[in-house]
């Protein structure tokens, strides 16, 4: 049973701030752990190399993976937030797809704790094992041939098929949890055709251009707690679906050849929106 306007309004200004500060936290805490692996790695030319980094800055590895950790599992706070308020205004979103929209980040925050702990793991036998054993024999570091002995050393790390299995699993549903909530948002008129369609085409390619992923949900944070220029979209106040009008609907009501297709459609029990469309017409006409 779907929750009444009043349900739908009071839930979302209950939690609208609280979600939005917990978005944005989570798109620094992601770009802090980048930075700080970033800072402490390096740049590494080779296998060799990265886990030699890897094993003298060993903190800022664990550092980087937690900080990564909470920061990609707090992604589901929005899109849950999303995703709850395009269900509560309409039948056609899938209520069952909520388990996908919050586990998904989840198992990629597992990913980052598994990832993080394998390749200090791997670091460690590399170093304390192979490295003594490829100098002996006069093999470079830099060498194609330690390359090749520590690409094996990450690969057969005890918790690298672990990692993998949370790694695909997390990825494939982030793809249809990001998807489908903006999708079904942009239908619902809580996102603008722009918005909507930018967070279903970064969700898709989000497995490989996941940074880019963070730019839209600091909007949709900011959006949530209504800090957006021009404020939220109609259907957020009205508690209900307020659909964009389809191009065939924007020609009939006249709507300007200029319009960019982001006004809502007019609703007859909305008064004010009813009003303010005659007040327009009216001065069209004088």
């Amino acid at each position: 049973m779907r929750p009444s306007r009043e349900e739908v309004l009071a839930w979302e200004a209950r939690w609208s701030r609280p979600v939005a500060l917990a978005t944005l936290a989570a798109v620094g805490l992601i770009v802090a752990a980048i930075v700080v692996a970033t800072q402490a790695v390096g740049s590494s030319d080779g296998d060799a190399e990265l886990l030699r980094n890897v094993d003298a800055h060993r903190s800022a590895q664990m550092i980087s993976s937690v900080l990564q950790a909470i920061g990609v599992g707090l992604l589901a706070v929005p899109l849950y937030f999303l995703f709850r308020a395009a269900r509560d205004r309409s039948e056609a979103v899938r209520g069952q797809l909520v388990g996908v929209v919050v586990a998904a980040p989840l198992f990629l925050a597992v990913l980052a704790i598994l990832s993080g702990v394998s390749t200090l793991y791997a670091a460690t036998d590399f170093v304390s094992d192979e490295v003594p054993r490829l100098l002996a024999k006069g093999v470079a570091l830099s060498s194609d041939r330690a390359n090749e002995v520590a690409n094996d050393t990450i690969i057969e790390t005890p918790l690298r098929p672990l990692a993998a299995g949370f790694g695909l699993g997390g990825q494939l549903g982030f793809v249809i949890a990001m998807f489908y909530s903006a999708m079904q948002a942009m239908r619902t008129g809580l996102l603008t055709r722009f918005w909507g369609s930018l967070g279903m085409a970064l969700g898709a390619v989000s497995f490989i251009f996941f940074q880019f992923a963070l730019l839209w949900f600091v909007y949709v944070g900011l959006l949530i707690a209504g800090w957006v220029s021009g404020g939220r979209p109609p259907a957020w106040a009205a508690g209900k679906a307020v659909p964009w009008p389809t191009p065939g609907e924007k020609a009939g009501t006249g709507l300007g050849d200029g319009d960019d297709g982001d006004e809502p459609a007019i609703d007859a029990e909305a008064p004010e929106q009813l009003q303010g469309g005659e007040r327009r017409k009216r001065k069209q006409r004088d």
